[in-house]
Parts: structure tokens; C-alpha cells; sequence
């Protein structure tokens, strides 16, 4: 019944239920973009979330917190139709909600960095 939630509820439902998994995955994240179906977006974090703002300029960033996180996590979605035409031939797997694409270029972590504290100065100010 998931698939006829508005898309802020299954965002809210995702983070609350899989934010120590999808960190967890970003952590050490340099190869791969990890996307989340929410319906009429798919939505990225933290470094997944440097590259889809990349990619796709007009990509919302939204800040929130998670326990045992002490900066702020950056998310970055883009309207599902606009991602699908993108990057649906580059899915290496989808799995319900979660889709991984291999990138063509490491992300080193100085400009991951240099992206996290623009992100946050930009949607704080």
C-alpha cells in the first residue's frame, strides 16, 4: 500500500526506518549514486546527493538531523520522471524503492566536503 502514500510521507517513513543503513552506505561512498523511489521523486544523501545536484542544477537540497549525527545530513531530490529519463538505462540495481548507479568518476572527499558546507550555508541562508 506504500505506492499510494504522498511523496512527504514515504520520505519521513524512509528516514525514520533506514537513516543508519543509507548513512552507512555514504559513508565511504565514492563510486556510486544511491537513489530512493518516493514517488514523484527520487531522492539522494550526503554524497549521493553531491552527485545528483551535479548532474540535475535544479535539484532541491533540504537539510534535517538524525540521532548519532552531529552535522546536518544534505538530501538532494529531482522530480522521478526527470531522474528516470536520465539515468534509468544506468541502474545497476533496483531493489523496491532503492535504485544504485555506478558513477563514471570517483568523488574525492575534499570536493565532497567543499559541496556538504556550500549545501548547508545555502539552504541556512
Amino acid at each position: 500500500m506504500i505506492e499510494t502514500l504522498p511523496s512527504g510521507i514515504r520520505l519521513k517513513n524512509l528516514i525514520q526506518s533506514q537513516h543508519t543503513e543509507i548513512l552507512s552506505r555514504e559513508k565511504n561512498n565514492d563510486k556510486f549514486l544511491h537513489l530512493y523511489d518516493i514517488g514523484a521523486y527520487w531522492v539522494a544523501f550526503e554524497r549521493s546527493a553531491c552527485r545528483l545536484n551535479g548532474l540535475f542544477s535544479k535539484s532541491e537540497l533540504t537539510l534535517f538531523r538524525v540521532p548519532d549525527c552531529v552535522e546536518y545530513v544534505v538530501m538532494a531530490s529531482v522530480p522521478a520522471d526527470e531522474a528516470e529519463v536520465c539515468l534509468g538505462e544506468y541502474i545497476l540495481l533496483h531493489d523496491g524503492i532503492y535504485r544504485k548507479v555506478r558513477s563514471e568518476h570517483s568523488l574525492p572527499t575534499g570536493d565532497y566536503r567543499h559541496w556538504h558546507e556550500m549545501a548547508v550555508r545555502s539552504v541556512l541562508l
